[in-house]
């Protein structure tokens, strides 16, 4: 048996900027099963839920920093609605999953992250978002 393809997609930038286009590219990779992983800051929760229905993206893992970092026991501060937590941890915890799962593809539209798969297998695919003007990876 192969190996599936396993595809990372962030929400922020990237499905909600974008969501008819990411709607039919998870269609058709989870119809010919490949793994969309939901990678993004945030943690599951119905609001995130709805977006996702919404804007009919499939998918067959989900992956939250604040969870991941929680988990960890690391301390997770809310402000003005954006969680807060040891930066160099939080920037680290997509290419970290991505490892972790042996992700292909990873769709994100922050430099930050950018940085942090030059040394790992996942390959980063840059969305340029032309309206996003400031990068808040929170």
């Amino acid at each position: 048996m192969k190996k599936p393809l396993k595809i990372g997609l962030d929400i922020h930038g990237v499905i909600d900027t974008f969501p008819l286009k990411f709607k039919l590219l998870s269609a058709a990779l989870v119809n010919d099963g490949c793994e969309v992983h939901i990678v993004t800051g945030l943690r599951r929760e119905a609001s995130i839920d709805q977006l996702l229905l919404d804007a009919g993206i499939q998918f067959t893992h989900y992956f939250s920093i604040v969870t991941h970092l929680e988990d960890q026991g690391l301390v997770v501060d809310w402000r003005e609605g954006l969680p807060y937590a040891d930066e160099e941890k939080w920037n680290l915890a997509k290419s970290e999953y991505c490892t972790a799962q042996n992700i292909d593809f990873m769709f994100d539209d922050s430099p930050t992250y950018l940085g942090t798969f030059s040394e790992i297998d996942t390959t980063y695919l840059h969305v340029i978002n032309p309206d996003r003007k400031v990068y808040v990876t929170r």
